[in-house]
């Protein structure tokens, strides 16, 4: 396990004026692409921070940022319960390496949470927005705030909690972010139950940027041990999730029934 110390996140960004380089992105030429009838953005990150940058700035309304690996596409197609959540999302990002082969290479590039968390911690430091942290376990929470208030001394964390609660505690939390009004909420629970969330307690999250980051908290305290290489350059990611956690074992029909589409997919547009 990684010391509190520790922190993933890219160092090179740390030299350039990230501000400038977002503003120069035009966000109203990004295309999206349409994947088993889900609209996703067809961005790169710089492209995906540069579109969330501006949501920020605007305050228009709540922004919900939706990541989908084949799993939740699967899940959020049309005609499927889920898929009201798909179409209510304001940003849908690849996290998923299938969902890329499915576009025969289409797709600009993967997003991941911890990319997009780690950039708008950043961008929250310099433009002052702040941020409210909820989900996974009391250790992890204190060992992400420990570290991201230690590499980013000047960044607002208004408020954080875990997310294992009882019904009192969980009103406790919506208040808290009603009250407090954060610019960014980071959200860590498990799939769909972090997307139904999200979609319950709309009322609560003023204009804010709403960020299902699933696993990404754990990741980044080290409290979760990440996919070896081989599975990495492979995109297999998903594989080793299961072998890891064999209780998912039920997802592989899924994921079986998702490259099935996707061959077929491949060779309609073909």
């Amino acid at each position: 396990m990684k010391q509190l110390s520790e922190i993933v996140h890219n160092s090179s960004k740390d030299e350039r004026d990230i501000l400038l380089e977002y503003q120069n992105i035009d966000v109203s030429k990004l295309e999206t692409l349409n994947v088993l009838g889900i609209p996703i953005d067809n961005v790169t990150t710089d492209e995906a921070i540069a579109k969330l940058f501006r949501v920020l700035e605007k305050k228009e309304g709540m922004h919900h940022v939706l990541f989908l690996d084949p799993i939740k596409l699967m899940r959020m197609r049309p005609k499927k319960a889920l898929h009201r959540i798909a179409e209510k999302a304001g940003t849908i990002l690849v996290e998923g390496a299938g969902i890329g082969w499915m576009t025969k290479g289409r797709l600009k590039e993967r997003v991941t949470p911890i990319a997009v968390m780690m950039d708008l911690i950043r961008l929250a430091e310099l433009k002052e927005f702040t941020a409210f942290i909820f989900g996974a376990k009391d250790e992890i929470v204190e060992r992400i705030y420990f570290n991201l208030t230690r590499h980013f001394p000047k960044v607002r964390i208004v408020g954080r909690h875990a997310g294992h609660l009882d019904r009192q505690r969980e009103m406790r939390v919506k208040e808290a972010i009603r009250k407090t009004g954060p610019d960014i909420i980071f959200l860590a629970m498990d799939f769909p139950e972090q997307e139904i969330w999200i979609e319950n307690n709309t009322g609560y999250f003023g204009k804010a940027v709403v960020i299902g980051v699933g696993g990404a908290l754990d990741m980044l305290s080290g409290a979760d041990k990440k996919a070896p290489e081989w599975f990495k350059e492979r995109g297999l990611i998903w594989l080793w999730r299961i072998i890891a956690r064999p209780y998912r074992i039920r997802r592989m029909g899924e994921t079986f029934y998702f490259i099935l589409l996707g061959i077929r997919e491949r060779f309609r547009k073909h």
